[in-house]
């Protein structure tokens, strides 16, 4: 996937995030959300998700 932020002039230094991963927790989520005495170890509490970020450090830096 090609980030706008590449296309800027100066090039952004912008925030990756894994989304796959958010698309396989949410999918869980909702999973769990419609079953709700199914519990799927694992799988924290919606307020406690943190999903892992990468700096990409670009010209605008």
């Amino acid at each position: 996937m090609v980030s706008v932020a590449e296309w800027t002039d100066p090039p952004l230094t912008t925030i990756r995030q894994d989304i796959e991963e958010m698309g396989r927790l949410m999918a869980r989520l909702l999973l769990r959300a419609l079953e709700p005495t199914a519990v799927e170890p694992g799988v924290p509490a919606l307020s406690s998700i943190v999903t892992p970020t990468r700096l990409v450090v670009r010209a605008s830096a």
